[in-house]
């Protein structure tokens, strides 16, 4: 038998949670295609896996990168750890389709938690147009969610206001265009502009669109930690109303969060959720604001920042909501100070302004385009334990690959969680981790080929050295590859070897 690429003598551990064996892996053009002792056999190219572990390409299932891997210095940083699938529109964040001011509104209201160039040469996308964007030009493979902010915003406008009959007739239309253009998920950020107006009605509505294809219904939900109870109990409201499976984004198990999952797995609802290991979180500056402050197109907001008597009506929120000091600003707009690194607090002091007037400020000379990380409080920290522990979470980084000091979840998280999480804490077994990270997202995302090693399955493929397998990206320095992650193939294209990158866009939109 001859092959492309024969990885011999390797600790095989699939994606389906099972014990690791020792096993060759024969690849032939896009597809695996034998397992097993396969001694003798020819190939082009062959790789000695002695002592190493050769499992399937991870599965990024929440993470910001559509436009980054097209072009710019992270282009390859999700290979690097591993990465060969990810998941686009988290959060329900997207372009298309939209039109017009609309689409000028949308890309402005974005482009904190995207480099956008490529958005920027469009005014309009419909979503031919964006798939357009990425086609041919993909070095790992991306697999499609309905973005319910465009969605809603093509509809509705920025209006805060449920949605009416007519206007969930129009969103479900866009969302079957979506579900025939391949996408897997429905997904919404109710934390978010326009999506945050929207309420269990349009939110089971739109899902049951979905729910005829198969698909599941990825929330940010509208609360988490001291309000998980309330972002929950919608999640699992929509589960239940819509009859359709429910993923909740960057979700930590701590007491409540606990019983909500156990109390809608006993109501029937069928629930995952997926974390990242870090005890910090990103988004942008803006996101702290009381809701009243967020309500419409970027320019209405930026409008009532600047007046004293908007700044008093939200001070008292701000006060009581915010711990200055455990925000940290990883990327500011173009013409603003250079803040990246420094606390808001430290921003403050400089400002010599108060909390509310500070944060208002930044906003203003950023033209909104602050992005921060959140440290958690002391107190949450060991909930990671649980979270990663849990039999419901898979990994994902949340990964915003914008600005001077990025959160280093998008560098280091999968080789982070092998590392930290598998040879030192042994929270999990090898074979658990690899799931969590493979079989498991493939799994309930339905995405077809990939997620385990067998016989004709796509050769989404990483080899990695146990021994040295380490994260190196930190919060000063988060633009650092990690270690042991020794080969990666996408589409049987050998995109890393022995470490270093093969420049390439054999990458699919997975339809």
């Amino acid at each position: 038998m001859e092959f492309d690429v024969l990885i011999q003598n390797g600790t095989v551990i699939d994606g389906t949670g099972s014990q690791g064996y020792q096993a060759d892996i024969g690849i032939v053009g896009d597809v695996i295609q034998a397992i097993g002792n396969l001694q003798g056999s020819q190939a082009k190219k062959t790789i000695d896996a002695t002592g190493k572990v050769v499992c399937p390409g991870f599965i990024d299932v929440h993470v910001h990168s559509e436009l980054a891997v097209l072009d710019g210095p992270d282009k390859y940083a999700p290979l690097k750890m591993g990465v060969t699938t990810q998941l686009a529109s988290p959060d329900g964040f997207s372009w298309a389709p939209l039109t017009g001011n609309k689409f000028r509104e949308m890309q402005q209201y974005l482009s904190i938690f995207y480099t956008d160039q490529t958005i920027r040469e469009h005014t309009e996308m419909s979503i031919a147009d964006l798939l357009a964007v990425s086609e041919g030009n993909l070095p790992s493979n991306i697999v499609l969610q309905v973005p319910h902010g465009p969605v809603r915003l093509q509809v509705v406008g920025w209006d805060d206001r449920p949605a009416t009959d007519e206007e969930i007739g129009q969103m479900q239309r866009l969302v079957r265009e979506w579900m025939e253009a391949g996408a897997v998920a429905f997904a919404t950020g109710l934390e978010y502009e326009p999506m945050r107006s929207s309420d269990v009605r349009e939110l089971a509505g739109l899902s049951k669109i979905v729910a005829e294809y198969g698909g599941v219904y990825v929330a940010h939900q509208r609360g988490y930690a001291e309000r998980v109870k309330t972002g929950s109990s919608e999640t699992i409201a929509v589960a239940k109303e819509a009859n359709i499976p429910v993923h909740i984004s960057h979700f930590t198990v701590d007491e409540d969060a606990a019983a909500m999952v156990q109390q809608g797995l006993q109501d029937g609802a069928e629930i995952t959720f997926d974390m990242y290991p870090y005890a910090a979180g990103s988004s942008h500056l803006l996101k702290n604001l009381p809701d009243f402050m967020q309500v419409g197109p970027p320019e209405n907001v930026l409008t009532r920042l600047k007046d004293p008597k908007y700044r008093a009506m939200m001070s008292e929120y701000l006060e009581s909501h915010v711990a200055p000091e455990l925000i940290h600003f990883a990327a500011v707009g173009e013409g603003a100070p250079s803040w990246e690194g420094k606390s808001l607090k430290d921003v403050q002091e400089e400002m010599g302004l108060d909390l509310t007037n500070a944060i208002s400020e930044v906003l203003i000379q950023s033209n909104l385009q602050a992005l921060m990380i959140m440290h958690w409080p002391e107190h949450r920290v060991h909930f990671l334990e649980d979270t990663f522990k849990h039999p419901l979470h898979m990994v994902s980084t949340d990964g915003i690959y914008i600005g001077k000091r990025p959160h280093p979840r998008g560098f280091g998280t999968y080789p982070r969680v092998l590392r930290e999480y598998v040879l030192k804490n042994q929270w999990l077994t090898m074979e658990q981790a690899i799931y969590k990270m493979t079989g498991f997202p493939a799994k309930r995302f339905n995405i077809k080929g990939r997620g385990v090693l067998g016989s004709n399955q796509y050769a989404d493929v990483v080899v990695f050295d146990p021994q040295t397998i380490a994260d190196k990206a930190t919060f000063e320095q988060p633009r650092q590859d990690p270690v042991g992650i020794e080969h990666v193939f996408v589409n049987g294209h050998h995109v890393i070897e022995k470490g270093q990158v093969h420049p390439g866009n054999p990458g699919r939109i997975q339809r």
